[in-house]
């Protein structure tokens, strides 16, 4: 009896155990489908003709690629380009640039960009004569636009005895080269514009005589009217003695 229930234990184990294990196979086990055949008749769409020339006719089905004709600016372009990357093989020397110099490598042409733009503002505020209060002095320069009404001023030993009679000793220096100038332009020693210095003025002096006096003069002026410091009496008349002989030979 014993044994009798032994076997029936052991029956129950294997049914429990071996049992769903074969049931989950035998479930995972793929079923053949039956494959159908489409034996239907396809009947190709025709295009006519006229459809294909308005095809052809449309740019957007237009795929040729355009060639730009070549002339001086595409050979320009070409020998900027081939310029550029030779200056880049010649910095990396061959080598393939990776990380931060790759980075700036990108950045290279907008910061050659910039430092032109920069250097064009630079000199347009540079050679700027409209007395703007950006502009340092510049001790070479016919200053001020107001110079330019004061040459076409009919009596500028006016302005110079007013300056004169009210101890503006270095007003009146400035007027005095002024009148020097406003002479020579008469003559046509000279030709005045507004974006000349005064050392193109002595370079434009033919006679060699006339040139060392006005040079004389120019270093006085300069000396005096750019030195920011006031001009005393006497050291007015030494330089008064130089401008009325200059003006009284030319």
């Amino acid at each position: 009896m014993v044994k009798f229930h032994l076997h029936i234990s052991i029956f129950i184990l294997f049914w429990c155990v071996f049992l769903p294990a074969g049931a989950q196979q035998a479930d995972s086990i793929p079923t053949v489908q039956e494959v159908r055949y489409d034996k239907s008749l396809v009947n190709p769409p025709e295009i006519d003709k006229n459809d294909l020339k308005a095809y052809k006719n449309d740019e957007a089905f237009d795929y040729s690629e355009y060639l730009p004709k070549d002339n001086w600016w595409t050979q320009f372009n070409n020998w900027l380009n081939e310029l550029w990357h030779s200056f880049l093989r010649w910095i990396l020397n061959e080598r393939e640039a990776t990380g931060i110099l790759a980075f700036l490598i990108r950045a290279l042409p907008y910061l050659i960009v910039a430092g032109v733009l920069v250097f064009l503002v630079w000199l347009f505020i540079k050679v700027d004569m409209s007395g703007s209060p950006l502009l340092g002095s510049t001790p070479n320069q016919v200053i001020l636009n107001s110079e330019e009404e004061l040459l076409k001023h009919d009596d500028l030993q006016q302005l110079i005895d007013n300056a004169t009679n009210n101890n503006n000793y270095r007003l009146a220096i400035r007027y005095y080269y002024l009148l020097v100038l406003q002479n020579l332009s008469k003559k046509e020693l000279i030709t005045w514009e507004v974006q000349k210095t005064n050392k193109d003025y002595v370079y434009e002096l033919q006679d060699s005589k006339l040139r060392s006096q006005f040079s004389k003069i120019t270093r006085i002026y300069d000396f005096i009217w750019y030195g920011s410091f006031e001009v005393n009496e006497s050291a007015f008349a030494k330089a008064q003695q130089e401008f009325i002989k200059l003006n009284s030979g030319i």
